[in-house]
């Protein structure tokens, strides 16, 4: 059997990260991939990003590791963020190595499978939109080309079903299932966060994925949150991303 474990927006908290590879180790999962942001709102994003390559986990670009990429440059989108993202792009730019940064820079936006296809955000053209609602997924059926994809995100972990054009997807919490064969309709599995759930659950998630079973499931992890909380304030972070892990939110 094999097994497939995806992870995504880690977003620097290495407490979390840790006790997830953690997890996957401890269940014999054959792959691990990594749907984007390894970086942003968290005070580790080197150690993340050194466990990454250091593990060889292939991972796909997010749009925070874009934004530390391209900062500071003349018309650079992250100029119209929040101050307090466009803080912490700054400062984690600051931290990172050239080699890092090149690492993250040459991260594709799509890695393709026989059996599915990944990418951080969705299909859609316009960079970094979201899978999120039942129109959002609507969005991205009609530019998915492949039958089963996975991206992240939105920090919410949830699926959307196609149902052809003239119905709404349906779209619904992750619940433990096996996938049917994609022939005439296409699915989409947002497998939420690691570092940074927005789903009122502060557990890091990922989601475990047999290939040959098509069995989905999500798994929950609790981790030390009050000391990537600690790390975020030590590092002089926005005080608001430390407090948000607590929430879920």
């Amino acid at each position: 059997m094999t097994k497939i474990a995806f992870i995504s927006d880690i977003h620097g908290n290495l407490q979390a990260l840790q006790t997830v590879l953690q997890r996957i180790d401890q269940h014999d999962f054959d792959m691990i991939l990594c749907l984007g942001d390894i970086v942003g709102y968290g005070a580790n994003p080197k150690e993340c990003i050194q466990l990454m390559r250091e593990r060889e986990i292939p991972c796909v670009l997010g749009n925070h590791d874009e934004y530390v990429t391209i900062y500071g440059m003349p018309g650079s989108q992250v100029e119209r963020l929040r101050a307090e993202v466009q803080q912490v792009v700054a400062w984690t730019q600051g931290v990172l190595s050239m080699s890092e940064l090149r690492w993250l820079a040459k991260l594709p936006r799509f890695l393709e499978a026989e059996e599915f296809t990944i990418c951080h955000s969705s299909f859609v053209p316009k960079a970094w939109t979201y899978c999120m609602t039942e129109d959002t997924f609507a969005l991205n059926f009609h530019y998915q080309d492949v039958g089963l994809a996975f991206c992240g995100h939105s920090h919410s972990p949830m699926i959307g079903f196609d149902q052809g054009d003239e119905a709404q997807p349906y779209v619904d919490y992750i619940q433990p299932q096996e996938l049917p064969e994609v022939i005439d309709r296409k699915i989409m599995v947002n497998v939420g966060s690691v570092g940074q759930p927005r789903d009122m659950d502060p557990r890091a998630c990922f989601v475990s994925y047999e290939l040959e079973t098509r069995h989905l499931e999500l798994v929950r992890v609790e981790y030390d949150i009050e000391g990537a909380q600690a790390a975020i304030r030590e590092a002089g972070l926005p005080e608001r991303f430390a407090a948000r892990l607590g929430l879920g939110k």
